[in-house]
């Protein structure tokens, strides 16, 4: 049966300031997959005539279940890194566009796809169906390419015009027919191991820690700040997914280390209060950057879901460094929607429904070392409340000690019997990373922001105000 689906149009983002969304300069920009334009009365595309690819690992996830079972390998194309991935872009083209995929030849099968609502894998077409999907005219969309086989391919993306869009077409001299326009790909898939491609997801280091520091020093990648039930007791930790099998690491022995790549000019609008427009901040963007580790919140642990009927409170009780500490959310429409911000009283609150993913941007207005003192608040099924508070440890700027910022470092290596694996893990993107926000600009960033952003209801409290409340919902089909 064909498969048809629509790329919902990224039309009335351009709100979003696109100076919070700046290139760091050690960003990478991956290949562009196609570039769709209208020539006179004609449809073209612009793409590159090879991909190379990176060996992935298929996730322990069910949305990931038509690349394969999970553990198996898979090739993912037009990426340089293994953590950017490319666009394909409509903006210049005068009408919708509907897309499909081919093989000429090949070992295997190929896929595109794409992640919607919370982060969910979210196939557009494959070389084993006739599927296909329409991408909106004015809008980009980053998308995965990916085969399941080693070898060589040979593969062609068709793009035809969607003549129920568009009012006039062009003509052949037998009446009107939409144009349609073809690239072809070369696509190598080389063998590998599956222990190779764990050596691609986390840059060569499998976790390990960095030389010279008792705790793992985490300076990029996906990592989720989370309450779990450990032998019984509610635990706040950090559940690091850098590697096929993701683990949860104590807090006293991780700490997240800010680049100076991380500096970010404040843009003009909703952001005063993060200081000037114009000035520079340091910032773990929403959407994760090359080179910038990408924090994130999670209620989402089985034990969590299973034990705990309604919604998780995170506290901010206290935060120790140099400047100002704030975590805010980036609507569709640009504006903040601030979570947490030291410069006003603490403690404050973020209620967290059960089974809940979601990030956010975290700020730091001055370099050096921070403890973010956060707490964890539950009620179980049997209607007791379970606490725990642990201090989150940051190394701010390339100049901060992160020896300074360690007070444990017993999990460091990553991979023994003081890390906790998680079976969930796997090195494809998971929940909306790679997203190449450098090429695209504001409007497009804008949009694949809100669509990351999971349901997230904000509860403020201090001892000087009354409370304030405010609402964050996002589609999480």
């Amino acid at each position: 049966m064909r498969r048809h689906r629509r790329i919902a149009a990224l039309a009335g983002a351009a709100a979003l300031a696109a100076g919070l969304y700046a290139a760091p300069a050690n960003a990478q920009v991956a290949e562009g997959l196609a570039e769709f334009e209208t020539a006179g009365s004609r449809l073209e595309i612009n793409a590159p005539g090879e991909l190379a690819t990176v060996p992935s690992i298929v996730p322990e996830r069910e949305d990931f279940a038509f690349l394969g079972e999970a553990g198996d390998l898979v090739w993912v194309a037009g990426t340089v890194d293994g953590q950017t991935f490319p666009m394909l872009d409509a903006k210049d083209v005068d009408t919708d566009v509907e897309v499909s995929l081919s093989k000429t030849d090949g070992p295997g099968e190929a896929w595109l796809y794409t992640f919607e609502g919370a982060g969910f894998a979210a196939p557009l077409a494959s070389t084993a169906d006739e599927g296909s999907f329409t991408l909106t005219a004015g809008t980009a969309a980053p998308v995965v390419l990916a085969v399941n086989e080693p070898g060589q391919y040979t593969l062609e993306l068709v793009a035809q015009e969607d003549e129920g869009a568009k009012g006039s077409v062009a003509t052949t001299g037998h009446g009107q027919a939409a144009t349609t326009a073809r690239a072809s790909y070369s696509v190598t898939a080389e063998d590998a191991t599956v222990q190779e491609a764990q050596s691609n997801a986390t840059g060569g280091n499998n976790g390990s820690a960095q030389a010279g520091t008792s705790c793992e020093v985490v300076n990029d990648g996906h990592v989720d700040i989370g309450p779990r039930f450990v032998d019984g007791t509610w635990t706040v930790q950090m559940r690091d997914d850098r590697a096929s099998e993701s683990v949860w690491r104590d807090l006293e022995d991780v700490v997240l280390q800010v680049p100076d790549a991380g500096l970010f000019p404040i843009p003009e609008g909703d952001f005063g209060f993060l200081g000037a427009a114009g000035d520079e901040i340091y910032m773990l963007p929403q959407v994760q950057a090359s080179g910038i580790v990408w924090p994130g919140w999670n209620t989402q642990d089985s034990s969590v879901i299973d034990g705990v009927p309604g919604a998780v409170e995170w506290n901010l009780t206290k935060v120790d460094g140099p400047g100002n500490f704030t975590i805010f959310l980036t609507g569709t429409f640009g504006g903040a929607e601030i979570l947490f911000n030291s410069a006003e009283a603490l403690p404050q609150t973020v209620s967290i429904p059960r089974n809940t993913h979601a990030h956010g941007n975290w700020t730091f207005s001055e370099p050096g070392v921070y403890r973010l003192t956060v707490e964890f608040t539950a009620t179980t099924g049997d209607g007791a409340t379970v606490s725990d508070t642990k201090d989150i440890q940051v190394a701010v700027g390339n100049a901060a000690d992160t020896n300074t910022a360690c007070s444990g470092g017993d999990s460091g290596d990553g991979g023994g019997d003081s890390g906790d694996k998680d079976e969930d893990g796997g090195f494809l993107p998971t929940t909306g990373t790679g997203w190449l926000l450098w090429g695209l600009g504001a409007a497009a960033a804008a949009v694949v922001i809100g669509v990351i952003i999971m349901f997230a209801t904000r509860k403020r409290r201090n001892t000087t105000g009354p409370e304030a409340a405010a609402a964050e919902d996002a589609d999480a089909s």
